[in-house]
Protein backbone atom coordinates (compact mmCIF):
# COMPACT_ATOMS: atom_id res chain seq x y z
CA UNK A 1 0.00 0.00 0.00
CA UNK A 2 1.15 3.34 -0.81
CA UNK A 3 2.52 5.29 2.06
CA UNK A 4 2.32 8.48 3.13
CA UNK A 5 -0.96 9.99 1.88
CA UNK A 6 -3.37 11.71 4.11
CA UNK A 7 -6.43 9.34 5.36
CA UNK A 8 -9.65 10.42 6.38
CA UNK A 9 -11.69 8.43 9.18
CA UNK A 10 -15.49 9.33 9.74
CA UNK A 11 -16.95 7.50 12.39
CA UNK A 12 -20.91 8.67 11.41
CA UNK A 13 -23.39 6.41 14.10
CA UNK A 14 -26.92 7.18 14.72
CA UNK A 15 -27.07 5.55 17.52
CA UNK A 16 -26.51 8.39 20.40
CA UNK A 17 -29.67 10.87 19.60
CA UNK A 18 -33.33 9.43 20.05
CA UNK A 19 -34.50 12.40 17.52
CA UNK A 20 -32.47 10.42 14.59
CA UNK A 21 -29.55 12.83 14.38
CA UNK A 22 -26.57 12.25 12.92
CA UNK A 23 -23.17 12.27 15.35
CA UNK A 24 -19.85 12.25 13.26
CA UNK A 25 -16.50 12.05 14.66
CA UNK A 26 -13.62 12.83 12.51
CA UNK A 27 -10.25 12.37 13.10
CA UNK A 28 -7.57 14.36 11.00
CA UNK A 29 -4.25 12.89 9.20
CA UNK A 30 -2.80 10.07 10.87
CA UNK A 31 1.04 9.67 10.42
CA UNK A 32 2.21 7.50 7.97
CA UNK A 33 -1.25 6.52 6.87
CA UNK A 34 -2.87 5.55 3.55
CA UNK A 35 -5.17 7.01 1.50
CA UNK A 36 -8.60 5.18 3.30
CA UNK A 37 -11.81 6.41 4.21
CA UNK A 38 -14.35 4.75 5.74
CA UNK A 39 -17.89 5.61 7.14
CA UNK A 40 -20.15 3.32 9.82
CA UNK A 41 -23.81 4.03 10.40
CA UNK A 42 -25.93 1.70 12.86
CA UNK A 43 -29.34 1.13 11.45
CA UNK A 44 -31.23 1.75 14.48
CA UNK A 45 -31.05 4.75 16.72
CA UNK A 46 -30.44 3.66 19.54
CA UNK A 47 -29.62 0.14 19.88
CA UNK A 48 -31.99 -2.81 20.66
CA UNK A 49 -31.28 -4.62 24.24
CA UNK A 50 -30.65 -7.74 22.94
CA UNK A 51 -30.08 -9.72 19.14
CA UNK A 52 -27.66 -8.17 16.94
CA UNK A 53 -27.19 -4.45 15.07
CA UNK A 54 -26.94 -4.50 12.02
CA UNK A 55 -24.10 -1.86 10.65
CA UNK A 56 -23.61 -0.32 7.43
CA UNK A 57 -20.26 -0.11 6.24
CA UNK A 58 -18.57 2.10 3.20
CA UNK A 59 -14.72 1.94 3.24
CA UNK A 60 -13.05 4.15 0.50
CA UNK A 61 -9.46 3.04 -0.84
CA UNK A 62 -7.44 5.85 -2.85
CA UNK A 63 -4.06 3.97 -2.26
CA UNK A 64 -2.29 2.10 -5.21
CA UNK A 65 -2.68 -0.97 -3.13
CA UNK A 66 -5.72 -2.93 -1.86
CA UNK A 67 -6.32 -2.73 1.77
CA UNK A 68 -7.91 -4.04 4.49
CA UNK A 69 -10.25 -2.94 7.34
CA UNK A 70 -10.53 -4.80 10.87
CA UNK A 71 -13.23 -4.39 13.05
CA UNK A 72 -13.56 -5.19 16.40
CA UNK A 73 -16.98 -4.45 18.57
CA UNK A 74 -17.56 -5.14 22.64
CA UNK A 75 -21.68 -4.61 23.33
CA UNK A 76 -21.46 -4.15 27.08
CA UNK A 77 -23.78 -4.00 29.85
CA UNK A 78 -23.57 -2.47 33.53
CA UNK A 79 -26.09 -2.33 36.24
CA UNK A 80 -24.82 -2.13 39.66
CA UNK A 81 -22.14 -4.64 40.04
CA UNK A 82 -23.37 -6.96 37.19
CA UNK A 83 -21.58 -6.46 34.06
CA UNK A 84 -21.47 -9.04 30.87
CA UNK A 85 -20.28 -8.57 27.31
CA UNK A 86 -20.34 -9.65 24.15
CA UNK A 87 -17.02 -9.24 21.22
CA UNK A 88 -17.05 -9.62 17.90
CA UNK A 89 -14.65 -8.99 14.96
CA UNK A 90 -15.10 -8.75 11.20
CA UNK A 91 -12.95 -7.54 7.99
CA UNK A 92 -13.53 -5.52 4.90
CA UNK A 93 -11.18 -6.05 2.23
CA UNK A 94 -10.80 -2.88 -0.24
CA UNK A 95 -9.33 -2.73 -3.61
CA UNK A 96 -7.29 -0.49 -4.94
CA UNK A 97 -8.84 3.09 -5.63
CA UNK A 98 -12.11 1.53 -5.21
CA UNK A 99 -15.05 1.14 -3.05
CA UNK A 100 -16.02 -1.21 -0.60
CA UNK A 101 -19.88 -1.81 1.30
CA UNK A 102 -20.89 -4.52 4.02
CA UNK A 103 -23.64 -5.17 6.43
CA UNK A 104 -21.95 -6.03 9.95
CA UNK A 105 -24.58 -7.64 12.46
CA UNK A 106 -23.05 -7.13 15.63
CA UNK A 107 -24.37 -9.19 18.69
CA UNK A 108 -25.65 -7.32 21.64
CA UNK A 109 -24.71 -7.49 25.78
CA UNK A 110 -27.98 -8.48 27.20
CA UNK A 111 -28.72 -7.02 30.74
CA UNK A 112 -28.14 -10.05 32.81
CA UNK A 113 -27.79 -10.69 36.58
CA UNK A 114 -29.14 -8.21 39.38
CA UNK A 115 -32.78 -8.44 38.82
CA UNK A 116 -32.28 -7.84 34.94
CA UNK A 117 -35.57 -7.04 33.19
CA UNK A 118 -36.79 -3.80 35.56
CA UNK A 119 -35.42 -0.51 35.60
CA UNK A 120 -32.72 0.64 33.57
CA UNK A 121 -29.00 -0.27 32.70
CA UNK A 122 -26.43 1.32 31.05
CA UNK A 123 -25.05 0.18 27.73
CA UNK A 124 -22.08 0.88 26.00
CA UNK A 125 -20.64 -0.09 22.72
CA UNK A 126 -16.95 -0.31 22.25
CA UNK A 127 -15.56 0.20 18.72
CA UNK A 128 -12.03 -0.69 17.53
CA UNK A 129 -11.01 -0.13 13.69
CA UNK A 130 -7.52 -0.62 12.42
CA UNK A 131 -6.07 -0.96 8.87
CA UNK A 132 -2.61 -1.69 7.19
CA UNK A 133 -0.64 1.82 7.28
CA UNK A 134 -3.72 4.04 8.77
CA UNK A 135 -2.84 3.36 12.45
CA UNK A 136 -6.02 2.18 14.82
CA UNK A 137 -8.80 4.26 15.89
CA UNK A 138 -10.87 3.74 19.40
CA UNK A 139 -14.69 4.62 19.69
CA UNK A 140 -17.46 4.30 21.96
CA UNK A 141 -21.03 4.61 22.38
CA UNK A 142 -23.15 5.32 25.73
CA UNK A 143 -26.28 5.24 26.53
CA UNK A 144 -29.03 3.96 29.01
CA UNK A 145 -31.71 1.00 28.40
CA UNK A 146 -35.16 1.12 29.89
CA UNK A 147 -36.51 -2.78 30.81
CA UNK A 148 -40.37 -1.50 31.51
CA UNK A 149 -41.20 -1.94 28.07
CA UNK A 150 -41.30 -3.99 24.98
CA UNK A 151 -38.11 -3.34 22.21
CA UNK A 152 -40.06 -1.20 19.41
CA UNK A 153 -38.62 -0.06 16.09
CA UNK A 154 -40.50 2.40 14.42
CA UNK A 155 -39.77 3.87 10.86
CA UNK A 156 -38.64 7.11 10.71
CA UNK A 157 -42.20 8.10 8.57
CA UNK A 158 -43.95 7.58 11.92
CA UNK A 159 -41.28 9.33 13.74
CA UNK A 160 -40.46 12.25 12.32
CA UNK A 161 -43.75 13.67 13.73
CA UNK A 162 -44.83 11.57 16.46
CA UNK A 163 -41.77 10.28 18.49
CA UNK A 164 -41.79 13.36 20.77
CA UNK A 165 -45.10 12.43 22.32
CA UNK A 166 -45.12 9.13 22.00
CA UNK A 167 -41.77 9.02 24.23
CA UNK A 168 -43.84 11.45 26.52
CA UNK A 169 -46.72 9.13 27.15
CA UNK A 170 -44.13 6.41 28.27
CA UNK A 171 -42.61 8.60 30.44
CA UNK A 172 -46.36 9.48 32.00
CA UNK A 173 -46.72 5.95 32.45
CA UNK A 174 -43.22 4.83 34.04
CA UNK A 175 -43.08 8.05 36.17
CA UNK A 176 -44.14 5.71 39.71
CA UNK A 177 -41.24 3.36 38.36
CA UNK A 178 -39.12 6.44 38.42
CA UNK A 179 -37.72 5.18 34.75
CA UNK A 180 -36.02 7.32 31.73
CA UNK A 181 -38.61 7.38 29.31
CA UNK A 182 -38.31 5.44 25.34
CA UNK A 183 -40.68 4.28 22.97
CA UNK A 184 -38.61 2.42 20.33
CA UNK A 185 -35.86 2.68 17.84
CA UNK A 186 -35.81 4.72 14.80
CA UNK A 187 -34.85 3.36 11.64
CA UNK A 188 -35.07 4.09 7.64
CA UNK A 189 -36.92 0.53 6.31
CA UNK A 190 -34.70 1.09 2.96
CA UNK A 191 -31.79 0.51 5.30
CA UNK A 192 -33.06 -2.43 6.83
CA UNK A 193 -30.47 -5.87 6.12
CA UNK A 194 -31.66 -8.86 3.77
CA UNK A 195 -31.05 -10.84 6.93
CA UNK A 196 -33.98 -11.56 9.43
CA UNK A 197 -31.46 -11.73 12.42
CA UNK A 198 -31.28 -7.86 11.66
CA UNK A 199 -34.30 -7.56 13.61
CA UNK A 200 -33.92 -10.08 16.49
CA UNK A 201 -33.68 -7.60 18.88
CA UNK A 202 -36.80 -6.22 18.72
CA UNK A 203 -40.62 -7.10 19.95
CA UNK A 204 -42.45 -4.90 17.64
CA UNK A 205 -41.91 -3.25 14.16
CA UNK A 206 -43.85 -0.20 12.99
CA UNK A 207 -43.89 1.43 9.47
CA UNK A 208 -46.35 2.15 6.84
CA UNK A 209 -47.67 0.32 4.12
CA UNK A 210 -45.13 2.83 1.62
CA UNK A 211 -42.45 1.70 3.38
CA UNK A 212 -43.06 -1.65 3.42
CA UNK A 213 -43.56 -1.49 -0.73
CA UNK A 214 -40.66 0.57 -0.90
CA UNK A 215 -38.08 -2.29 0.41
CA UNK A 216 -36.23 -4.87 -1.84
CA UNK A 217 -37.70 -8.39 -2.21
CA UNK A 218 -34.86 -9.38 0.24
CA UNK A 219 -35.50 -7.29 2.84
CA UNK A 220 -39.39 -8.14 3.07
CA UNK A 221 -38.43 -11.88 3.17
CA UNK A 222 -36.46 -10.67 6.31
CA UNK A 223 -39.00 -8.89 7.81
CA UNK A 224 -41.33 -12.21 7.16
CA UNK A 225 -39.12 -14.57 8.46
CA UNK A 226 -38.66 -12.49 11.54
CA UNK A 227 -42.75 -12.38 12.01
CA UNK A 228 -42.44 -16.15 11.57
CA UNK A 229 -40.17 -16.36 14.73
CA UNK A 230 -42.15 -14.09 17.03
CA UNK A 231 -42.12 -10.66 16.07
CA UNK A 232 -45.14 -8.63 15.52
CA UNK A 233 -45.03 -6.38 12.35
CA UNK A 234 -47.89 -3.52 12.33
CA UNK A 235 -48.32 -1.59 9.37
CA UNK A 236 -50.05 1.56 9.16
CA UNK A 237 -52.20 2.18 6.28
CA UNK A 238 -54.57 5.11 4.59
CA UNK A 239 -56.97 4.17 2.72
CA UNK A 240 -58.38 0.66 1.27
CA UNK A 241 -55.05 -1.52 2.23
CA UNK A 242 -54.98 -5.63 2.68
CA UNK A 243 -52.61 -7.68 3.62
CA UNK A 244 -52.48 -9.75 0.41
CA UNK A 245 -52.23 -6.09 -1.84
CA UNK A 246 -49.26 -6.19 0.28
CA UNK A 247 -48.12 -9.39 -0.44
CA UNK A 248 -48.39 -11.02 3.42
CA UNK A 249 -50.36 -14.13 4.08
CA UNK A 250 -51.41 -14.71 6.81
CA UNK A 251 -53.48 -18.21 8.39
CA UNK A 252 -56.96 -18.63 9.12
CA UNK A 253 -56.25 -17.18 12.42
CA UNK A 254 -53.99 -14.06 11.59
CA UNK A 255 -51.41 -15.28 12.80
CA UNK A 256 -47.59 -15.87 10.63
CA UNK A 257 -45.94 -18.66 11.85
CA UNK A 258 -45.13 -17.94 15.61
CA UNK A 259 -45.85 -14.25 14.79
CA UNK A 260 -48.70 -11.71 13.91
CA UNK A 261 -49.35 -9.09 11.30
CA UNK A 262 -51.73 -6.22 12.14
CA UNK A 263 -53.09 -3.38 9.85
CA UNK A 264 -53.73 -0.52 11.66
CA UNK A 265 -55.29 2.39 10.13
CA UNK A 266 -53.95 6.30 10.42
CA UNK A 267 -54.58 10.14 8.62
CA UNK A 268 -51.27 9.60 7.43
CA UNK A 269 -49.59 12.27 9.51
CA UNK A 270 -50.39 11.60 13.56
CA UNK A 271 -50.78 9.02 15.76
CA UNK A 272 -52.76 9.03 18.75
CA UNK A 273 -49.80 8.73 21.54
CA UNK A 274 -52.00 7.52 24.42
CA UNK A 275 -53.36 4.46 22.41
CA UNK A 276 -50.33 3.39 20.50
CA UNK A 277 -48.55 3.28 23.84
CA UNK A 278 -51.60 1.17 25.46
CA UNK A 279 -50.94 -0.91 23.00
CA UNK A 280 -47.94 -1.99 23.29
CA UNK A 281 -48.15 -1.68 27.09
CA UNK A 282 -47.48 -4.80 29.38
CA UNK A 283 -46.96 -6.49 26.42
CA UNK A 284 -44.28 -9.45 26.91
CA UNK A 285 -40.45 -8.75 25.94
CA UNK A 286 -38.09 -10.90 24.46
CA UNK A 287 -35.42 -9.52 27.01
CA UNK A 288 -37.44 -10.81 30.01
CA UNK A 289 -38.03 -13.61 27.96
CA UNK A 290 -34.26 -14.23 28.68
CA UNK A 291 -33.61 -12.65 32.15
CA UNK A 292 -36.38 -13.89 34.17
CA UNK A 293 -39.21 -15.62 32.55
CA UNK A 294 -37.14 -19.10 33.21
CA UNK A 295 -36.25 -17.90 36.92
CA UNK A 296 -39.58 -18.88 38.34
CA UNK A 297 -39.75 -22.32 40.65
CA UNK A 298 -42.60 -24.07 42.12
CA UNK A 299 -41.31 -23.03 45.50
CA UNK A 300 -40.25 -19.65 47.21
CA UNK A 301 -37.31 -21.57 48.05
CA UNK A 302 -33.56 -22.36 46.52
CA UNK A 303 -33.50 -25.79 46.83
CA UNK A 304 -37.23 -26.82 45.41
CA UNK A 305 -37.49 -27.87 41.84
CA UNK A 306 -37.59 -25.66 38.65
CA UNK A 307 -40.79 -24.74 36.92
CA UNK A 308 -39.09 -25.39 33.30
CA UNK A 309 -40.61 -28.19 32.30
CA UNK A 310 -37.14 -29.27 30.02
CA UNK A 311 -34.76 -28.58 33.22
CA UNK A 312 -36.82 -30.89 35.40
CA UNK A 313 -36.37 -33.57 32.93
CA UNK A 314 -32.84 -33.88 34.22
CA UNK A 315 -33.60 -34.92 37.31
CA UNK A 316 -32.86 -33.47 41.04
CA UNK A 317 -29.11 -33.15 41.46
CA UNK A 318 -27.32 -32.81 45.11
CA UNK A 319 -24.98 -30.39 45.71
CA UNK A 320 -23.28 -32.47 48.07
CA UNK A 321 -21.92 -29.90 50.36
CA UNK A 322 -21.15 -33.10 53.07
CA UNK A 323 -18.30 -34.12 51.22
CA UNK A 324 -16.72 -30.86 50.71
CA UNK A 325 -16.82 -30.59 54.54
CA UNK A 326 -15.38 -33.93 55.08
CA UNK A 327 -12.44 -33.17 52.78
CA UNK A 328 -11.79 -29.90 54.32
CA UNK A 329 -12.00 -31.65 58.12
CA UNK A 330 -9.34 -34.49 56.79
CA UNK A 331 -7.14 -32.07 55.11
CA UNK A 332 -7.10 -29.80 58.43
CA UNK A 333 -6.34 -32.63 60.18
CA UNK A 334 -3.65 -33.88 57.82
CA UNK A 335 -1.96 -30.29 57.30
CA UNK A 336 -2.47 -29.10 60.88
CA UNK A 337 -1.70 -32.10 64.14
CA UNK A 338 -0.52 -34.84 61.61
CA UNK A 339 1.72 -32.80 59.83
CA UNK A 340 3.34 -31.12 62.79
CA UNK A 341 3.44 -34.00 64.95
CA UNK A 342 4.00 -37.11 62.88
CA UNK A 343 5.47 -35.72 60.03
CA UNK A 344 7.38 -33.03 61.66
CA UNK A 345 8.13 -33.78 65.07
CA UNK A 346 9.98 -31.30 67.20
CA UNK A 347 13.14 -31.03 66.17
CA UNK A 348 12.66 -31.95 62.52
CA UNK A 349 10.17 -28.55 61.78
CA UNK A 350 12.46 -28.22 58.95
CA UNK A 351 10.23 -31.09 57.35
CA UNK A 352 7.39 -28.61 56.78
CA UNK A 353 9.09 -26.83 53.79
CA UNK A 354 8.65 -30.20 51.89
CA UNK A 355 5.74 -31.76 53.75
CA UNK A 356 3.07 -28.87 53.49
CA UNK A 357 3.26 -28.30 49.76
CA UNK A 358 3.00 -32.10 49.34
CA UNK A 359 0.14 -32.70 51.52
CA UNK A 360 -1.48 -29.47 49.31
CA UNK A 361 -0.46 -30.84 46.06
CA UNK A 362 -1.73 -34.54 46.92
CA UNK A 363 -5.06 -32.66 48.37
CA UNK A 364 -5.37 -30.91 45.55
CA UNK A 365 -5.08 -33.77 43.02
CA UNK A 366 -7.80 -35.57 45.38
CA UNK A 367 -9.82 -32.99 44.40
CA UNK A 368 -9.78 -33.53 41.15
CA UNK A 369 -10.31 -36.83 40.88
CA UNK A 370 -13.47 -36.45 43.05
CA UNK A 371 -14.48 -34.63 40.77
CA UNK A 372 -14.09 -36.57 37.67
CA UNK A 373 -15.48 -39.61 39.20
CA UNK A 374 -18.76 -37.61 40.56
CA UNK A 375 -19.36 -35.17 37.79
CA UNK A 376 -17.39 -36.68 35.03
CA UNK A 377 -16.27 -35.17 31.76
CA UNK A 378 -18.48 -33.38 29.75
CA UNK A 379 -22.55 -33.11 30.16
CA UNK A 380 -26.05 -34.11 29.68
CA UNK A 381 -28.50 -32.24 28.26
CA UNK A 382 -32.67 -31.76 27.08
CA UNK A 383 -33.91 -29.98 23.86
CA UNK A 384 -37.27 -29.25 22.70
CA UNK A 385 -37.53 -28.23 19.30
CA UNK A 386 -40.08 -26.41 17.48
CA UNK A 387 -40.31 -26.58 13.21
CA UNK A 388 -42.50 -24.44 11.77
CA UNK A 389 -42.50 -26.22 8.07
CA UNK A 390 -43.34 -23.26 5.13
CA UNK A 391 -43.08 -25.55 1.80
CA UNK A 392 -44.42 -22.35 -0.22
CA UNK A 393 -41.22 -20.24 1.07
CA UNK A 394 -38.62 -24.03 1.30
CA UNK A 395 -38.16 -22.86 4.18
CA UNK A 396 -38.60 -23.91 7.80
CA UNK A 397 -38.69 -21.97 10.82
CA UNK A 398 -36.72 -23.38 14.18
CA UNK A 399 -36.80 -22.13 17.74
CA UNK A 400 -35.15 -24.58 20.00
CA UNK A 401 -35.00 -24.43 23.90
CA UNK A 402 -32.11 -26.65 25.56
CA UNK A 403 -31.18 -26.91 29.41
CA UNK A 404 -27.86 -28.94 30.12
CA UNK A 405 -25.62 -30.06 32.99
CA UNK A 406 -22.25 -29.94 32.94
CA UNK A 407 -19.00 -31.73 34.48
CA UNK A 408 -15.72 -30.77 33.69
CA UNK A 409 -15.50 -29.21 30.67
CA UNK A 410 -11.98 -29.07 28.96
CA UNK A 411 -13.49 -26.07 26.54
CA UNK A 412 -16.57 -24.10 25.65
CA UNK A 413 -16.57 -22.94 22.38
CA UNK A 414 -18.48 -24.08 18.90
CA UNK A 415 -19.33 -23.50 15.56
CA UNK A 416 -23.19 -23.31 14.05
CA UNK A 417 -23.12 -24.94 10.56
CA UNK A 418 -25.94 -22.04 9.74
CA UNK A 419 -26.91 -18.37 10.83
CA UNK A 420 -28.45 -18.80 13.53
CA UNK A 421 -29.14 -16.93 17.25
CA UNK A 422 -28.30 -18.33 20.29
CA UNK A 423 -28.88 -16.65 23.32
CA UNK A 424 -28.56 -18.11 26.92
CA UNK A 425 -31.22 -18.18 29.72
CA UNK A 426 -31.37 -16.82 33.39
CA UNK A 427 -32.74 -19.67 35.26
CA UNK A 428 -33.81 -20.31 38.77
CA UNK A 429 -31.40 -19.80 42.11
CA UNK A 430 -29.61 -22.83 42.21
CA UNK A 431 -26.34 -23.78 43.54
CA UNK A 432 -25.63 -25.51 39.93
CA UNK A 433 -26.97 -22.06 38.47
CA UNK A 434 -23.97 -19.53 37.41
CA UNK A 435 -26.43 -17.21 35.49
CA UNK A 436 -29.54 -16.04 37.43
CA UNK A 437 -31.76 -12.92 37.75
CA UNK A 438 -29.80 -11.99 41.15
CA UNK A 439 -27.27 -10.31 42.36
CA UNK A 440 -25.03 -13.43 42.75
CA UNK A 441 -24.98 -14.16 39.16
CA UNK A 442 -22.17 -14.69 37.23
CA UNK A 443 -21.47 -12.25 34.29
CA UNK A 444 -21.99 -13.40 30.74
CA UNK A 445 -19.12 -13.13 28.66
CA UNK A 446 -19.62 -14.11 25.22
CA UNK A 447 -17.88 -14.08 21.53
CA UNK A 448 -18.59 -13.93 18.01
CA UNK A 449 -16.33 -14.55 14.78
CA UNK A 450 -18.20 -15.81 11.97
CA UNK A 451 -19.73 -19.30 13.08
CA UNK A 452 -17.35 -19.81 16.02
CA UNK A 453 -18.72 -18.74 19.59
CA UNK A 454 -17.01 -18.89 22.76
CA UNK A 455 -16.75 -17.81 25.95
CA UNK A 456 -19.35 -19.09 28.76
CA UNK A 457 -22.96 -20.27 26.93
CA UNK A 458 -21.15 -23.59 28.76
CA UNK A 459 -19.86 -23.50 32.36
CA UNK A 460 -17.80 -26.30 34.16
CA UNK A 461 -19.77 -28.10 36.96
CA UNK A 462 -23.31 -25.85 36.07
CA UNK A 463 -26.68 -26.20 34.41
CA UNK A 464 -27.55 -23.68 31.72
CA UNK A 465 -29.90 -23.86 29.30
CA UNK A 466 -30.41 -21.23 26.14
CA UNK A 467 -32.51 -20.64 23.29
CA UNK A 468 -31.50 -20.55 19.38
CA UNK A 469 -33.53 -19.33 16.31
CA UNK A 470 -32.52 -20.16 12.58
CA UNK A 471 -34.21 -19.76 9.25
CA UNK A 472 -33.44 -23.27 7.62
CA UNK A 473 -33.04 -23.53 3.71
CA UNK A 474 -35.29 -26.46 2.95
CA UNK A 475 -37.59 -28.69 0.62
CA UNK A 476 -39.05 -30.54 3.61
CA UNK A 477 -43.10 -30.98 3.44
CA UNK A 478 -45.81 -32.69 4.30
CA UNK A 479 -48.52 -33.73 1.08
CA UNK A 480 -52.27 -34.28 0.76
CA UNK A 481 -52.28 -36.78 -1.87
CA UNK A 482 -54.11 -35.70 -4.86
CA UNK A 483 -57.24 -37.42 -6.46
CA UNK A 484 -59.19 -38.34 -3.52
CA UNK A 485 -62.88 -38.02 -3.17
CA UNK A 486 -64.71 -34.60 -1.88
CA UNK A 487 -65.83 -36.92 1.09
CA UNK A 488 -63.10 -39.18 1.24
CA UNK A 489 -60.85 -39.78 4.47
CA UNK A 490 -57.37 -36.92 3.70
CA UNK A 491 -54.30 -39.34 2.78
CA UNK A 492 -50.73 -37.33 3.35
CA UNK A 493 -47.64 -38.08 2.34
CA UNK A 494 -44.34 -37.49 4.06
CA UNK A 495 -41.35 -36.07 2.95
CA UNK A 496 -39.83 -34.64 6.23
CA UNK A 497 -36.40 -36.41 6.43
CA UNK A 498 -37.33 -37.64 9.86
CA UNK A 499 -40.40 -40.06 11.47
CA UNK A 500 -43.52 -38.85 13.26
CA UNK A 501 -45.06 -40.43 16.10
CA UNK A 502 -47.81 -38.99 15.87
CA UNK A 503 -49.92 -36.44 13.83
CA UNK A 504 -53.20 -34.53 13.83
CA UNK A 505 -54.52 -32.52 10.46
CA UNK A 506 -56.96 -29.52 11.05
CA UNK A 507 -58.28 -29.59 7.28
CA UNK A 508 -60.12 -26.58 5.24
CA UNK A 509 -63.71 -27.18 6.88
CA UNK A 510 -61.88 -27.29 10.72
CA UNK A 511 -62.55 -30.72 11.00
CA UNK A 512 -59.86 -32.84 13.06
CA UNK A 513 -57.83 -35.65 11.58
CA UNK A 514 -54.78 -37.99 12.87
CA UNK A 515 -52.63 -40.75 12.23
CA UNK A 516 -52.96 -43.94 13.68
CA UNK A 517 -49.38 -45.00 13.11
CA UNK A 518 -46.06 -43.49 13.26
CA UNK A 519 -44.99 -41.98 9.71
CA UNK A 520 -41.97 -41.99 7.97
CA UNK A 521 -40.36 -40.02 5.26
CA UNK A 522 -41.43 -41.51 1.86
CA UNK A 523 -44.51 -43.26 3.61
CA UNK A 524 -48.25 -42.33 3.18
CA UNK A 525 -50.89 -42.73 5.86
CA UNK A 526 -54.88 -42.31 5.92
CA UNK A 527 -56.07 -40.26 8.55
CA UNK A 528 -59.43 -41.19 11.03
CA UNK A 529 -61.46 -38.11 12.72
CA UNK A 530 -60.61 -37.31 15.61
CA UNK A 531 -61.10 -33.42 17.48
CA UNK A 532 -59.57 -30.74 19.70
CA UNK A 533 -59.16 -32.26 22.58
CA UNK A 534 -57.05 -35.30 21.22
CA UNK A 535 -55.18 -32.80 19.28
CA UNK A 536 -54.50 -30.19 22.39
CA UNK A 537 -53.94 -33.00 24.60
CA UNK A 538 -51.14 -34.49 22.38
CA UNK A 539 -49.28 -31.03 22.08
CA UNK A 540 -49.89 -30.11 25.59
CA UNK A 541 -47.48 -32.75 26.67
CA UNK A 542 -44.65 -31.13 25.03
CA UNK A 543 -45.85 -27.41 24.96
CA UNK A 544 -44.93 -28.07 28.93
CA UNK A 545 -41.72 -28.43 28.30
CA UNK A 546 -41.43 -24.96 27.39
CA UNK A 547 -41.24 -21.80 29.59
CA UNK A 548 -41.03 -19.53 26.65
CA UNK A 549 -44.50 -20.09 25.64
CA UNK A 550 -43.30 -21.15 21.96
CA UNK A 551 -46.31 -23.43 20.84
CA UNK A 552 -49.05 -23.07 23.60
CA UNK A 553 -50.83 -19.94 21.32
CA UNK A 554 -50.82 -22.61 18.45
CA UNK A 555 -52.70 -25.63 19.29
CA UNK A 556 -54.92 -23.21 21.70
CA UNK A 557 -56.57 -22.07 18.56
CA UNK A 558 -55.46 -24.33 15.58
CA UNK A 559 -55.64 -22.76 11.93
CA UNK A 560 -57.21 -24.53 9.28
CA UNK A 561 -55.17 -26.83 6.10
CA UNK A 562 -52.27 -26.85 8.77
CA UNK A 563 -50.45 -30.36 10.61
CA UNK A 564 -49.20 -30.50 14.39
CA UNK A 565 -47.40 -33.59 15.06
CA UNK A 566 -44.43 -34.32 17.17
CA UNK A 567 -41.40 -36.22 17.32
CA UNK A 568 -37.64 -38.09 18.94
CA UNK A 569 -35.89 -36.21 16.30
CA UNK A 570 -35.16 -34.28 13.65
CA UNK A 571 -31.49 -34.22 12.43
CA UNK A 572 -31.64 -31.45 9.89
CA UNK A 573 -33.71 -29.48 12.02
CA UNK A 574 -31.76 -29.20 15.25
CA UNK A 575 -28.79 -26.48 15.91
CA UNK A 576 -26.03 -28.37 17.54
CA UNK A 577 -23.95 -26.62 20.07
CA UNK A 578 -21.12 -27.90 22.47
CA UNK A 579 -19.88 -31.43 20.82
CA UNK A 580 -19.31 -32.87 24.56
CA UNK A 581 -22.50 -32.42 25.85
CA UNK A 582 -24.62 -35.84 25.31
CA UNK A 583 -27.87 -34.75 23.93
CA UNK A 584 -30.05 -37.93 25.70
CA UNK A 585 -33.67 -36.22 25.31
CA UNK A 586 -34.92 -34.26 22.24
CA UNK A 587 -38.39 -33.38 21.74
CA UNK A 588 -39.81 -32.21 18.24
CA UNK A 589 -42.89 -30.46 17.65
CA UNK A 590 -43.80 -30.07 13.86
CA UNK A 591 -46.36 -27.44 12.59
CA UNK A 592 -47.30 -26.26 8.96
CA UNK A 593 -49.64 -26.13 6.15
CA UNK A 594 -49.68 -28.79 3.71
CA UNK A 595 -48.46 -28.84 0.39
CA UNK A 596 -51.33 -29.20 -1.90
CA UNK A 597 -51.58 -31.41 -4.66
Amino acid sequence: MRRGAAAVLVYAMLITSVAHAQNSITSGNLADAAGMALDIRSVYDPLPPTGYAPMRIVATNVGDEDGRWDFSFRSQTQKFRSENTHASRFQINVPARGTASASFLVPLAVSYGNGAGYGTSSHRLFISLAAAGAGHRDFNDYSNRVHDFPAIAISKMLADRNLAGLKNEVGQRMKSAGASAMFGSVYTPVDLPEDWRGMSGFDVCLMTNTEWLSMKPGQRVAVIQWVRLGGQLDVYVNGTITLSSLGITVDSEDRLSLGQVNLLTWDGKDLDSEKTVARHWGQPSREKNLTVDYTNQTGSKPHMKPDWGLLDSLGARSFASWQVIMFLIIFGLLVGPVNLFLLAPQGKRHRLFVTTPLLSIGASLMMVVIILFQDGVGGMGARLVVVNVVPEEAAAYVTQEQASRTGVLLGGGFELKQPALVEPLALPDTPWVKLKNTITSQSVQLSQEGGQRGGNYFRSRAEQGQILRAAVSTRARLELKAGLPVDAAPEIISALGFTLDTLFYVDAKGLVWKAIQALSTGQQVKLVRSDFAALRESWKEVSALSEGHIIRGIYDSPARSTFFATAIQAPDFTLETLTSIRWKQDHVAVFGLLAQP
